[in-house]
């Protein structure tokens, strides 16, 4: 196979995968959607669930909220 050949095979690998994430991005848009009429919660907390979920980091959001209410408490 040419170096051309591979190359042209390789950024089709890429379009493809692109293509798939396009796809996916749909599909979890219509979940949250559907999520929210279902539930009637809020797209961006859907979004912040499950990205918490998804990098095991409760802990980190937690400490997060907890500085942040210390703020609003000394402003407040």
């Amino acid at each position: 196979m040419t170096q051309s050949a591979e190359i042209k095979k390789e950024i089709t690998k890429i379009v493809d995968m692109m293509i798939q994430m396009d796809s996916l991005r749909e599909a979890i848009s219509e979940l949250k959607k559907e999520i929210k009429t279902e539930y009637d919660i809020p797209v961006a907390t859907i979004t912040k669930i499950a990205t918490i979920i998804r990098k095991q980091s409760l802990d980190d959001e937690e400490a997060k909220w907890m500085e942040i209410k210390e703020y609003v408490e000394m402003c407040s």
